[in-house]
């Protein structure tokens, strides 16, 4: 195991017995079809909490075998993931809610890796996560090779963004800013990314030590020299394209849970202040209405 993965494979933490029961639902609404979790977001800062909403990646070995829906199978290979809602009840009648997104492995493999132009999936998890219930050591090997991929290309992405040596908190909250601006959020960027490498603060500089070797005397690290131009054109063109790729993900959702466009509803409105009005016919058909409803909610400014 190579130092980056032994830092990430260290992060683990044991699941509460609520998170075990959501993750033994999911796995008997998609039968023989998943591979492994990947548990991450504020709920698994704040596990015990009921009140927060659990997050979930659900890699899994084929889409057509997933879903029953072929509508489905098409968007999440287009467009992946697919996300779901799911609730449950759990002991002392305690509601438990989650989303959770359904990846191929080799797809979450190659948007980790090197080759991957936006964001989402390698900045998502270079940042702390739990891999939970792996279908065996192979599968547990391959998903913790993937996240050292994502955390050695966010590094790559990063470094060019400084003139040549940083502070660990500075620069990781720099590549998570930038990566952040690519996605539909509500937050400020840059408090996030900072909140979330402050809480993580050892974490970081152990990773850049493992990337860099040791720091200097004023807590910085030598980087590698690479075109800052081309960086920044890079993350540049990620906002461009990132931001309607987000669009059409969060659209998808409309058509695989009932209830879906009010959920779609909700997550725009809580991203950019956009609502609009849906009628009933609209949420009972959604794919019928999709070309339309994406329009208003491109020209109210729901994307930009």
């Amino acid at each position: 195991m190579s130092p980056i993965q032994t830092i990430l494979a260290g992060e683990y933490v044991a699941p509460i017995p609520r998170i075990k029961a959501v993750c033994q639902d999911i796995r008997t609404r998609h039968p023989d079809r998943v591979l492994g979790f990947i548990y991450y977001g504020s709920s698994l800062r704040d596990m015990e909490d009921p009140e927060k909403m659990l997050d979930f990646y659900v890699l899994v070995d084929s889409y057509r075998k997933t879903h029953k829906n072929p509508i489905r199978v098409l968007l999440n290979a287009l467009f992946p993931p697919a996300v779901y809602y799911h609730e449950m009840d759990h002991e002392n009648d305690v509601k438990t809610t989650c989303k959770y997104s359904i990846m191929s492995l080799k797809a979450f493999e190659r948007r980790c890796g090197p080759t991957a132009f936006l964001s989402t999936t390698w900045g998502r998890f270079s940042q702390p996560c739990v891999i939970l219930f792996p279908k065996g050591d192979e599968i547990q090997g391959r998903i913790l090779g993937a996240r050292e991929q994502a955390v050695r290309h966010m590094a790559c992405q990063t470094a060019p963004l400084f003139d040549g040596t940083a502070k660990a908190s500075k620069f990781w909250a720099r590549g998570f800013m930038e990566s952040y601006k690519t996605e539909l959020r509500p937050e400020a960027s840059e408090g996030r990314a900072e909140e979330i490498v402050l809480r993580y603060k050892e974490r970081y500089n152990a990773i850049m030590e493992a990337l860099y070797g040791l720091q200097d005397q004023e807590g910085r690290y030598t980087l590698t020299p690479s075109s800052k131009s081309a960086s920044q054109l890079k993350w540049f063109l990620r906002r461009l394209l990132g931001k309607p790729s987000a669009a059409i993900r969060i659209l998808s959702s409309a058509f695989t849970f009932s209830g879906g466009l009010d959920y779609v509803q909700h997550k725009l409105e809580k991203h950019s202040g956009v609502r609009i009005d849906v009628t009933e016919s609209q949420r009972k058909h959604p794919v019928l209405w999709s070309p339309y409803l994406a329009w208003k909610f491109w020209r109210k400014g729901a994307f930009r």
